[in-house]
């Protein structure tokens, strides 16, 4: 005879379970160490245990990474390693990011990410996931070993409070091992996006079906929990954002602890750059486009020039450094406001756009007049340049950066040959017109298939003229900082135009 228990065992509900403030309050159900835990999960009582539709387990090492006990908590990282097999990855992640879900991507806090990856996938890198699909191929098929590298990803911070870890060993506090239970929400790649959506391709394919494959590949993926859309973009940053850069201008958009974006988010603060650099997601600075006057590289290089003479690099710039070198950064952007903004319209129906007509509309330009800045200041910013380069391995930096410009600004002499007031006179009188014989000389001429230079016509008064280059070099930018701060600087106010035969 069937006998029907007349209780059952109360659920523990989710909400109720502790929030660990050792991993940023996550959920953890600490079996090895809790007795009553533990009898409680082997007894299948925990809610989540009973929503299989919105979770998906998985073992996993649970770990703390970054600065840990420093006082700064908000620096560490909650990260759990994860070795799924080739269906489990799919399963998991969702996201593909070349073809993903449909998602309420705003609501999960990953919308921006979500439409930058969308970007990234229209041009090469859908190539490169290709590549990646053959690879992968060729070692399920036996042709090869394969070495794949670990995918980094992040779940939203909008998911976390419903993130349960159950650990079942906690001899080490910055690694536990044991089961994860992830909300069945999309895991976004801040790091192996083509090796992603690569995998989702090999995971349809029929050489993986037929082969085993969904169950015998294995891959590695780290997930990074509690993160929301700036964190993601800095971590997308500082993966990418050391050595060789892919995508300089969106490495720096989304580096926002860096020293130098911290310097040029102040410096630009009411100027005419404010709003106004591209990031290389937005409208860019092509000839014909007006919205943007520069982009972040050249806007970081153009800071760098005026404030150290483009001695130093973006990494050796420190946040201690920022307020010493950020009344002269607002100095030069504020000179170029004065000087140049009523020539940089954001629109310029029936006109030629102002890169068309105007040097200093171009980065090469704008980094001769940062570093000519940089000469009429050189003697406030040559000491304050020098104690920022100073280094003592043996020594705290700020310590040495104080000691060193304490002593610098003492034995500072140096009169600068051209004082700003001076730079901004001659700045004011040149003659900026890309067209002039000056500029075409000095930056030389474009030239046709024909061997002949080319011209184009205004479309104001319908006048050929000359078409000057604008090589973003050291040779050129070099050769305008030397002529603009040169006895026969006056050259340049020449109203003269280059002759398209080139005498």
């Amino acid at each position: 005879m069937l006998t029907i228990p007349k209780t059952r065992p109360q659920v523990i509900l989710t909400d109720s379970i502790p929030q660990d403030p050792e991993y940023q309050g996550l959920r953890i159900v600490h079996v090895q160490s809790d007795g009553d835990a533990a009898e409680a999960f082997a007894a299948n009582r925990y809610e989540f245990q009973h929503q299989p539709a919105d979770y998906t387990p998985i073992k996993a090492t649970l770990c703390r990474k970054g600065v840990i006990g420093l006082g700064q908590p908000q620096k560490e990282r909650v990260v759990a390693l994860l070795h799924p097999t080739l269906k489990m990855f799919t399963d998991l992640v969702r996201y593909d990011p070349a073809n993903p879900p449909a998602e309420d991507y705003h609501a999960l806090q990953m919308k921006d990410a979500h439409e930058k990856t969308q970007s990234d996938f229209k041009g090469q890198k859908a190539t490169n996931r290709d590549l990646f699909r053959n690879y992968i191929l060729e070692g399920i098929t036996g042709g090869r070993p394969l070495f794949l590298p670990v995918i980094s990803g992040w779940q939203s911070r909008a998911v976390f409070d419903r993130t349960v870890f159950v650990a079942f060993d906690e001899e080490d506090p910055n690694a536990l091992y044991g089961l994860i239970y992830l909300p069945k929400s999309p895991i976004m790649q801040a790091d192996g996006q083509t090796q992603t959506s690569a995998l989702f391709a090999v995971a349809h394919s029929a050489d993986a079906v037929t082969r085993g494959a969904l169950e015998k590949l294995t891959v590695t993926l780290e997930v990074e929990l509690n993160v929301d859309a700036p964190k993601a973009g800095q971590s997308f940053a500082d993966r990418n954002g050391r050595g060789t850069k892919k995508n300089r201008n969106l490495v720096i958009a989304l580096d926002v602890s860096a020293p130098l974006s911290e310097l040029r988010t102040r410096a630009t603060e009411g100027t005419v750059f404010e709003s106004r650099i591209a990031d290389g997601r937005t409208t860019g600075t092509s000839e014909t486009a007006t919205t943007n006057i520069v982009d972040l590289s050249t806007m970081e290089q153009m800071l760098l020039n005026a404030v150290t003479g483009g001695r130093l690099k973006p990494e050796q710039l420190k946040h201690f450094h920022v307020d010493t070198l950020l009344p002269y950064a607002q100095e030069f952007l504020q000179m170029l406001d004065d000087l140049f903004a009523e020539h940089w319209p954001e629109s310029s129906a029936r006109q030629d756009t102002f890169r068309r007509l105007y040097v200093h509309g171009w980065p090469f330009a704008l980094k001769a007049i940062a570093l000519a800045y940089f000469e009429s200041r050189s003697d406030e910013l040559g000491p304050r340049a020098a104690a920022v380069a100073a280094r003592d391995p043996s020594r705290p930096q700020e310590e040495v950066f104080r000691e060193r410009l304490e002593q610098e600004l003492v034995d500072a002499d140096k009169i600068p040959e051209v004082p700003l007031d001076e730079l901004k006179r001659r700045l004011a009188a040149i003659d900026w017109l890309r067209y002039r014989k000056h500029w075409v000389d000095l930056t030389g001429a474009k030239i046709g298939k024909d061997g002949k230079r080319k011209t184009f016509r205004l479309k104001s008064t319908g006048e050929e003229k000359v078409q000057g280059q604008a090589q973003n070099t050291a040779y050129i930018i070099n050769a305008v900082k030397n002529k603009i701060l040169s006895a026969t600087w006056e050259e340049l106010t020449s109203q003269v135009d280059a002759s398209p035969k080139g005498k």
